[in-house]
């Protein structure tokens, strides 16, 4: 058997990496010149940089696997280190400092009815983390009673400001009103984590994921787009098409997985499948502008190294890249403020300015010359998902078994993380095979 995988993203690799583990033959499809979608890198200066998927939580046990697979790369520890703004004031959430601490500061951010809420929600969690993804038995059931209100309605002011929208912003470009209560399991899930980083960088790891020994081949074909899916001249047999530097060409696979963003393939379908196109159009991304940058100085102290800004900028945080690097800064932009702000013909420098310009009062940036940037403009950065999820991605999956030999996988699955990513690949790749 022989696989196409459309995408290179944290879901492609997945998708990939179980299709190889059972023996299976891989053609991975890339648009860009290099694979790694939006966790790719950039050179800046003498180091290249990840503009995502760079924090590996500890309770990442299928990437964690993946990791081990591609050489075990060295780890170090990231933990949970922010601030943010409330009442006009600086409040600090540290991971690394007292968990007594930590539960006073987030019982004061929250408030008692707060707390209240969100606490059978937590113990769920942190009782079977397998519940923390989209789409988990506990949270459809959550969905089913409350979906028919956003986060905004479902929990109180105090709680959704100071704790959810911080959440919401960074993991789904989204505002607490574009959010439901059936899908926060996913994000809480994140925040009851602690983190390390790959020391030598995401990039490292798909270095490594190129060459790494399996059982199944692995072609890769960047520069690749593909362009319609469609039944091929066999039985069973998928038609791939697609452009590579202006020319087009088809392929013919056994089975074809999609792992590319639910927008994205609906437009494969647009003609053939108008049905599938409906309902995959029906799942919401936001953008996400990522500005990495380098400071002559350092900009962060070691025990203060993030801040996430309120709805009244299009910053939704500044953070240091590394717990060791304190001079380089990550910028993300996000949000309903952010979309009318920044766009794909913004100018990077200027987006940069707008970060430097709304950071500098709480670190050291002004007087501290800015050496290098890179940037990325992301429109379709982050899934929000949509009220009572799982019943839209049911409709989803009828619709596609029409489609003989072909799947489909992504962050609108399970979830945005890299391990909802690989769980939601596993899940499609045992579908696939039959187990």
């Amino acid at each position: 058997m022989r696989v196409a995988v459309i995408g290179s993203g944290i879901s492609g690799i997945a998708t990939a990496y179980f299709l190889r583990q059972k023996n299976i033959d891989v053609d991975l499809y890339e648009s860009e010149g290099r694979i790694g979608g939006r966790i790719g890198s950039e050179q800046l200066l003498a180091r290249r940089v990840d503009f995502g998927g760079k924090n590996i939580g500890r309770q990442y046990t299928l990437f964690r696997e993946f990791v081990r697979a591609c050489g075990n790369p060295e780890l170090e520890y990231f933990g949970l280190n922010t601030s943010q703004i409330v009442n006009g004031r600086v409040v600090k959430i540290n991971r690394e400092g007292s968990k007594l601490f930590n539960l006073l500061r987030i019982f004061s951010l929250c408030g008692f009815e707060g707390v209240w809420r969100l606490d059978p929600q937590v113990r769920t969690i942190l009782n079977d983390r397998s519940q923390g993804v989209i789409g988990s038995d506990y949270f459809i059931k959550i969905s089913e009673r409350y979906d028919h209100m956003t986060l905004a309605n479902y929990l109180t002011r105090r709680c959704v400001n100071n704790l959810v929208r911080p959440i919401t912003i960074r993991m789904n470009g989204a505002e607490p009103d574009e959010c439901f209560p059936g899908n926060f399991g996913s994000n809480l899930a994140l925040v009851l984590d602690s983190y390390d980083q790959l020391k030598h960088g995401m990039h490292g790891l798909l270095d490594s994921f190129r060459v790494m020994t399996a059982p199944g081949s692995l072609r890769v074909f960047e520069s690749h787009r593909v362009t319609s899916v469609s039944a091929g001249s066999g039985s069973e047999q998928v038609m791939l098409g697609y452009v590579h530097r202006g020319v087009t060409g088809s392929a013919a696979y056994d089975r074809v997985v999609s792992a590319i963003p639910a927008l994205r393939l609906a437009v494969l379908f647009d003609e053939q499948q108008p049905s599938v196109s409906a309902l995959l159009r029906q799942i919401r991304y936001y953008p996400v502008a990522v500005a990495i940058v380098r400071y002559r100085r350092q900009v962060f102290k070691s025990d203060c190294r993030a801040m996430m800004f309120d709805n009244s900028v299009a910053l939704s945080n500044a953070g240091a890249y590394g717990i060791n690097d304190l001079d380089l800064v990550r910028y993300t932009f996000s949000g309903r403020v952010s979309r009318s702000t920044v766009s794909e013909f913004s100018a990077p420098e200027a987006v940069v300015g707008l970060g430097e310009e709304i950071t500098a009062p709480f670190f050291n940036i002004r007087g501290n010359p800015r050496e290098a940037f890179v940037y990325r403009y992301l429109p379709e950065g982050l899934c929000a998902y949509s009220s009572r999820h799982h019943l839209l991605l049911k409709n989803i999956d009828q619709e596609l078994r029409k489609i003989p030999g072909f799947a489909a996988t992504g962050d609108y699955r399970r979830g945005a993380s890299i391990e909802a990513c690989f769980r939601a690949a596993g899940e499609c790749v045992e579908k696939l095979t039959g187990g």
